[in-house]
């Protein structure tokens, strides 16, 4: 799974929103509010990946545990896909 091309994702005063263009933005219009580590799970998403990686990635880059990562994984995966943001 990818993020679609045309989501830009963007931080201002330690808020990250992300917003969608080109392509992505015929499926979605909107702005997503998000915090620290859903930005960096999309931004990880931008190279084709799967759940579990996404996972490895994020206990990477925190101190969590795995089950927890893959909670916050699934949670932010369903969102975008029900938003129609990611390729399969």
């Amino acid at each position: 799974m990818k993020l679609k091309d045309g989501v830009i994702i963007t931080s201002a005063n330690g808020e990250y929103v992300a917003v969608a263009a080109g392509d992505a933005g015929r499926v979605f219009n909107g702005m997503i509010r998000m915090n620290k580590t859903a930005a960096f799970i999309m931004e990880n998403m931008r190279e084709d990946t799967d759940e579990a990686g996404l996972v490895e990635a994020l206990c990477g880059k925190y101190d969590v545990d795995a089950e927890t990562a893959r909670k916050n994984v699934k949670i932010i995966v369903d969102r975008l896909r029900s938003a129609g943001l990611i390729g399969e």
